[in-house]
């Protein structure tokens, strides 16, 4: 009996023997139970990694990550390759198995590596919140998923060369079609390190009010191929980077002081004690600003024009909103405006005298 059973085991059935096919269903029977239970342990290791009381890092975030599944189906395809190497099955078999396991096996690593990402981005962002720049704060995310994309791509070469296709003659064969994509690409390129240059010069911020070319306005966002900027009038302008990069940028943002820059004429008929009164009386309303720059004030009397006498008013405001500029310069106007009416200085307006007799002489 036993020799029979003996002689049952080594029968071949489609194209293997009996105990082989037992070994493959009995391989693939007990994958259904190991699956649930190597997630049940994959979980299980990634709860005590959170609760190690040690520096947040790569493994604190990768291990909130859900990384059970891809983890388990790595795990079983590699006891599935060993088995099939050791039971040295018949080359078209081992050929088509090998093949379907390496393909789930290379896609599970890839959804590791992909996965892996999100955790080198809360990384990344956990190190750009502690620079005084809010730039890399928002091109950290473009850079990670800029990485998914090429793992992506990565993964699908990985795939074709486990089917057999030849990548590198594949490459190869696309290089007449690579040199016309990198002609129609010399833009996108361009701009991608005019990316690189603000990232690593950092001329500007998001949130700066700058001015570029004949554009001025507030950045508002910044990619890899171009800046969008939000003007005065609301619209959103978007510049190229490799412009961005060439051209001369005013960082009105990163000013430690506003200027504020007025003149005011007065009425010819304005004696000069009134003048210097006047000039004493702005300058000290200036001065009573609590944001005003004391020592950059400037006050004088310079210029007779046309229709008036000019008075120069230049001062400073440490401020860095251009709202509380607005508020602020208002005020001391106004002040201004109540002095001279107080003092009965008159401001000029544009006038002109025209003499005329009836002879035509004057």
């Amino acid at each position: 009996m036993i020799e029979n059973g003996t002689h049952w085991l080594g029968t071949i059935y489609f194209v293997i023997p009996t105990w082989k096919w037992l070994v493959l269903i009995g391989i693939f029977a007990g994958s259904i139970f190991l699956f649930p239970l190597s997630r049940a342990l994959c979980s299980k290791i990634k709860k005590l990694e959170t609760l190690k009381p040690k520096t947040i890092g790569f493994w604190h975030y990768y291990s909130k990550l859900k990384i059970e599944a891809p983890t388990s189906w790595v795990l079983i395809c590699c006891i599935w390759l060993i088995t099939f190497e050791s039971l040295d099955l018949p080359p078209g078999l081992d050929k088509y198995l090998t093949l379907i396991i390496k393909l789930l096996l290379s896609l599970n690593i890839g959804r590791l590596v992909y996965i892996s990402m999100d955790a080198v981005g809360s990384v990344v962002a956990d190190y750009t919140a502690k620079t005084p720049s809010t730039l890399d704060d928002h091109l950290a995310p473009l850079a990670v998923r800029s990485s998914k994309v090429l793992i992506v791509i990565l993964g699908a070469l990985i795939v074709l060369q486990n089917f057999g296709v030849n990548v590198m003659s594949l490459m190869a064969g696309l290089g007449l079609g690579g040199l016309a994509l990198a002609l129609a690409a010399q833009d996108a390129a361009a701009n991608l390190i005019g990316s690189i240059m603000i990232i690593l010069d950092r001329p500007f911020s998001i949130g700066d009010s700058v001015k570029v070319t004949d554009v001025e306005g507030i950045i508002e966002s910044i990619g890899f191929r171009s800046t969008r900027i939000r003007t005065g009038y609301n619209s959103l302008i978007t510049i190229p980077n490799s412009i961005m990069a060439k051209e001369k940028i005013d960082n009105m943002g990163v000013r430690p002081y506003r200027r504020v820059r007025q003149v005011l004429g007065l009425h010819y008929d304005t004696p000069p004690e009134l003048i210097t009164q006047f000039c004493a009386r702005v300058r000290y309303i200036i001065q009573q600003d609590t944001t005003s720059v004391k020592d950059t004030i400037q006050v004088s009397f310079t210029q007779f024009a046309d229709s008036s006498l000019n008075i120069t008013v230049v001062f400073h405001l440490e401020i860095f909103d251009v709202q509380e500029e607005l508020r602020r310069t208002q005020n001391i106007f106004c002040e201004i405006i109540s002095a001279a009416k107080e003092m009965s200085v008159v401001f000029a307006y544009p006038t002109q005298t025209v003499y005329y007799s009836e002879t035509g002489k004057i």
